[in-house]
């Protein structure tokens, strides 16, 4: 960041080290040598949970350089697509053995242009990707004035402040794991540098030693956690949790919140996009009982409204339509080649975001679906969101995931329900529910949702098993 807080600290899980002051700003002056002898032009850095890399991120953003951040497990042939669609200056990735493409050489911090990049925006700040795959992804421009804006919301929002810790439970390369390293350093509080999976036993060992007082997931971690059946009372210096992503099942939000609550924490529910920069409306801990349908209200700074069919913006109680963001952190715009890292801010801090919802009587936003999630059947129009609601209200005891087979049937992935029997009743159920023959609703059993690396619902990969009436693999 341009500006941390005075107190902001980087701890090292893997080395047992602390970097604050004097030493954190000595080792990001180090990886500003390195940016140095780069050309001019946008960098790509891979980024694993390491402490070098978020300096070199803190590096790059104090010197107004723009990164694209990418999964550090990204194939070769990605990675030569990414560089043939936008030019960038270099590839950052310190020890790299593969040798460089053609125009680029390898150096000891990775490969660089043997000319400049393409041309970069001087606001420009970063590259994410929108999904968990960056192969001729669409990537999100974020402007720097964008990712500040957004890492001071969450900090008013959350309440964050410098006696806080948080641990790395996200991927670096996403927006919702920026978001919490970003808004903790500017809080001037802790990060717990780790690369441990949240499931496994290091990773808890990790929070425990270092008394981390936050933890972030998306919903299918909760459920898996859930399964094993993890209580944050286990971890006595835990005081905040915060979810987004996917809706939560309400007894799994209420079994959290009532178990975190019972130490005197707080559990957040949270709605957010990239191409906001990460997190827009934050449900404040005190209703999530109440309302845990719910994604809350606006972060500050910013505003939320409903664009109906004639194209006009209401905030008016129990009217759907399109969620529209206003704020500062909404992005510049998408870049697809190496022409678009040029162009400034083409959405004057307006975001369509694509989601359907509405307001309740206090102004509490409730998602009612994706505009793209819809489905005809039988010349009905039908909200496949909307059917995962009423397949958990019919009995589905697991995650679930409805697909459209061709607009022929609903498919519905069960996660771990196995008896025949007991998906024919939610089939039956979810069909009366629509209105629907009853072989328009299919539900079939899978061991686990497929899942992005984002920890999102692969819902494309569904939608070829159910075409193929067989679970994917």
């Amino acid at each position: 960041m341009n500006t941390f807080g005075a107190h902001a600290c980087l701890i090292d899980a893997a080395r047992n080290l602390s970097l604050r002051g004097s030493e954190l700003a000595a080792r990001i002056q180090t990886m500003e040598n390195e940016l140095h002898t780069m050309p001019a032009g946008l960098l790509l850095l891979s980024a694993p949970w390491t402490v070098d890399t978020v300096c070199r991120y803190l590096a790059a953003f104090r010197q107004g350089r723009a990164l694209a951040l990418l999964d550090p497990g990204i194939e070769l042939d990605t990675l030569t697509e990414l560089i043939a669609r936008f030019e960038p200056a270099g590839l950052w990735q310190p020890g790299i053995e593969t040798a460089a493409p053609a125009g680029y050489r390898r150096v000891d911090h990775g490969w660089i242009r043997q000319t400049d990049g393409a041309v970069v925006h001087p606001d420009l700040a970063l590259l994410l990707t929108t999904s968990g795959s960056t192969g001729a992804a669409r990537m999100v421009r974020l402007s720097r004035e964008g990712v500040l804006a957004n890492a001071q919301a969450i900090v008013r929002a959350l309440d964050i402040t410098d006696a806080d810790i948080a641990p790395t439970s996200l991927p670096f390369y996403l927006g919702y794991g920026l978001s919490v390293l970003n808004s903790h350093l500017v809080a001037g509080a802790t990060v717990v540098v780790n690369s441990h999976p949240v499931i496994g036993a290091d990773f808890w060992a990790c929070v425990d030693t270092y008394g981390a007082t936050s933890f972030a997931a998306v919903s299918h971690t909760y459920e898996l956690l859930a399964r094993l059946r993890w209580t944050p009372l286990a971890h006595p210096s835990l005081r905040t949790m915060t979810q987004s992503g996917s809706r939560m099942r309400p007894e799994l939000i209420a079994q959290l919140a009532d178990d975190i609550g019972r130490s005197g924490g707080r559990f957040f529910l949270m709605y957010g996009q990239t191409e906001a920069t990460a997190r827009m409306a934050v449900l404040p801990a005190h209703r999530v009982l109440e309302k845990c349908a719910s994604v809350g209200l606006a972060v500050p700074d910013a505003e939320l409204s409903i664009s109906v069919e004639s194209g006009a913006e209401t905030c008016q109680p129990d009217v759907p339509g399109e969620v529209i963001f206003r704020g500062p952190s909404v992005m510049m715009g998408y870049a697809d080649t190496a022409v678009d890292l040029a162009s400034g801010d083409g959405h004057g801090g307006v975001l369509y975001t694509g989601d359907i919802g509405r307001f309740d009587q206090e102004g509490y936003l409730y998602l009612e679906g994706r505009l793209k999630r819809i489905a005809k059947l039988f010349g009905q129009r039908i909200n496949l969101d909307a059917v995962e609601l009423m397949a958990a209200d019919a009995g589905a005891e697991g995650a679930t995931a409805a697909v459209s087979r061709n607009d022929e049937a609903i498919v519905l992935w069960c996660e771990g329900e196995a008896e025949p029997a007991r998906l024919e009743r939610i089939s039956r159920s979810v069909a009366e529910r629509l209105g629907v023959n009853r072989h328009g609703v299919l539900a079939r059993a899978i061991d686990k949702l497929p899942l992005l690396r984002n920890g999102k619902i692969d819902y494309r990969s569904l939608i070829r098993a159910a075409i193929e009436d067989k679970a994917p693999t």
